[in-house]
């Protein structure tokens, strides 16, 4: 705390004002990110909400990797620290985990209702594409050796949809007819 204080230009004691200790301070770091990002991916998904399903989720796919792709530091950090949180805390970070989660998992319920896709259990679809999110920011050491950004969230976009639609080949063309016509 004393060499946070000074980092600030601070006194230890003007600190403590503001937060009790250091979990403290990790926690609202970590909960302005997280709580922050739920927000975005659900204000995307609703920006979305006439969209078929296929375009819908491409593109909270793409905000959210590029949400990861501009927030790396704060990805990691938040995967090293929040286990140093206490348990009230730790959960409340869960949960707005679990809102970016229900924002993909609708996505994929709809595309199932409406035909689109094929899938047995969009939980597990929804935490492999939040999985591949942080990946990006977590691996970023060795995958920026093999890919852009732009090619890794493509090549991910394109595997989702192979896993999840009816007819793959069709998803993936009409998803690169419509890259090739921005």
């Amino acid at each position: 705390m004393r060499e946070l204080a000074k980092a600030c230009s601070m006194s230890a004691g003007a600190l403590y004002h503001y937060f009790g200790s250091k979990e403290e301070i990790l926690y609202s770091i970590i909960n302005s990110a997280t709580s922050q990002q739920a927000s975005s991916m659900e204000n995307c998904a609703d920006e979305l909400a006439t969209a078929n399903p296929t375009t819908a989720l491409v593109e909270v796919m793409k905000r959210f990797y590029e949400w990861h792709e501009d927030n790396q530091d704060v990805t990691l950090f938040a995967y090293q620290e929040t286990k140093n949180l206490p348990g009230n805390a730790e959960q409340s970070i869960f949960d707005s985990e679990a809102r970016i989660l229900t924002v993909f998992e609708k996505l994929l319920a709809r595309g199932v209702e409406q035909g689109e896709f094929d899938i047995d259990d969009p939980r597990l679809i929804a935490h492999d594409i939040v999985v591949l999110g942080h990946a990006w920011a977590l691996r970023r050491w060795h995958l920026r050796k093999h890919w852009t950004f732009r090619a890794y969230v493509k090549e991910q976009t394109d595997a989702i949809l192979r896993a999840v639609t009816i007819d793959d080949r069709t998803a993936v063309a009409n998803l690169q007819r419509k890259e090739s016509s921005q």
